[in-house]
């Protein structure tokens, strides 16, 4: 019995908390979790966007936000595992949106893409799109956390910021659609 009863605490502890990737993704939309300066100082986190600090010399914060998004607010595990997962620089975010999306793919979530993809039955909060422009596989990526699942689902982003927008939102610039989702 309390063999049993420790397994279910262990469990409980690393669980994926898709609420609180979302109410992390809302609470940071309009601003960075990060005191402006160096971009890399986890000031508790990194911010590599420019509509808050200035700085967009990697393209964007998309895939960072998302990360931290995940782990910071989700209590997902750490993203610093070695390739593909770099959890660069505080230990815990992602700094690419294709490296994202193979990190997630190596930790176990349900990767599904394609032209304009229609999000998959299984697609809720706290899940992860990433747009792509050429290919499933493009490096040319967007990063985007699932604030409101199934049919008609709603993404919030970095760079630009945006709070419950329709997923179809990119359907012109980046048209391949890779919903990753956490079992």
């Amino acid at each position: 019995m309390k063999i049993i009863f420790l397994a279910s605490l262990i469990l409980c502890a690393f669980a994926y908390d898709r609420n609180g990737a979302v109410n992390y993704a809302y609470k940071y939309v309009s601003s960075p979790n990060h005191s402006c300066g160096n971009y890399i100082k986890c000031t508790p986190c990194s911010y590599w966007g420019s509509e808050a600090c200035g700085y967009s010399g990697h393209g964007g914060d998309c895939a960072n936000f998302v990360s931290q998004c995940l782990v910071k607010g989700g209590g997902h595990g750490s993203l610093n595992s070695g390739d593909p997962c770099r959890g660069y620089p505080c230990g815990f975010e992602e700094i690419g949106a294709e490296k994202l999306g193979r990190c997630l793919q190596s930790k176990g979530w349900t990767s599904t893409c394609g032209y304009q993809k229609a999000p998959p039955s299984n697609i809720q909060k706290g899940d992860v799109l990433i747009y792509h422009s050429g290919s499933c596989g493009s490096t040319s990526a967007h990063a985007t956390l699932v604030t409101v699942g199934g049919s008609n689902a709603k993404i919030t982003c970095h760079s630009t910021n945006h709070r419950d927008i329709s997923y179809t939102y990119m359907s012109g610039s980046k048209p391949y659609y890779q919903w990753l989702h956490k079992n």
